[in-house]
């Protein structure tokens, strides 16, 4: 048996974002809290989880699929400097919060496809696919598929990545109302 939890109700006075229903078994089962996917290969093959003792743990699927909520650019201090990470969240099952440098390849395909796709498409599920690459040892390619439709952008080093990370952000925030 499952229990279907309606979505909640959008008001005029509510800025929460309306999301589709789930379904989840009665009985014991994993925790709907989030859960933080590190989008890197600096200690595994693809993305992964951190364990009770905080070591890696490797995704076992390469993909995931839900409804995009929201991205942001936290700073950071990495290797002494002042720095930002890409962090999005990403409504499935549970919410994920998933976290990539943002100066990383994965993080402009992310960015890119999401800057490519309008906030009516946004409003659909996505699936993102972590692809380690074959010719760098570090590299985690990042594909954005809307259905069967991979989201393709030619990028490159003249791509003004500030604005293509506004447009992207502009898309998620325009799928809130």
């Amino acid at each position: 048996m499952t229990v279907s939890v309606p979505p909640p109700t959008l008001t005029s006075e509510s800025q929460r974002l309306s999301q589709p229903s789930f379904n989840r078994p009665l009985g014991l089962g994993q925790s709907p809290s989030g859960l933080a996917i590190f989008c890197n290969r600096a200690n595994t093959k693809t993305w992964y989880t951190l364990d009770a003792n905080t070591q890696p743990q490797e995704l076992e699927y390469p993909a995931l699929t839900g409804y995009l909520v929201s991205i942001e650019f936290p700073p950071k201090e990495y290797r002494g400097e002042k720095s930002h990470k890409l962090r999005f969240k990403i409504q499935a099952d549970r919410l994920y919060t998933l976290e990539a440098g943002y100066r990383s390849v994965f993080a402009k395909g992310f960015l890119s496809a999401i800057s490519m796709l309008t906030p009516k498409q946004l409003q659909q599920p996505i699936s993102i696919e972590a692809t380690p690459s074959d010719q760098e040892e570090k590299v985690l390619f990042c594909s954005v598929w809307l259905g069967s439709e991979k989201v393709y952008f030619h990028w490159d080093d003249k791509t003004d990545w500030k604005m293509i990370a506004k447009r992207a952000m502009a898309n998620v925030a325009a799928t809130k109302g």
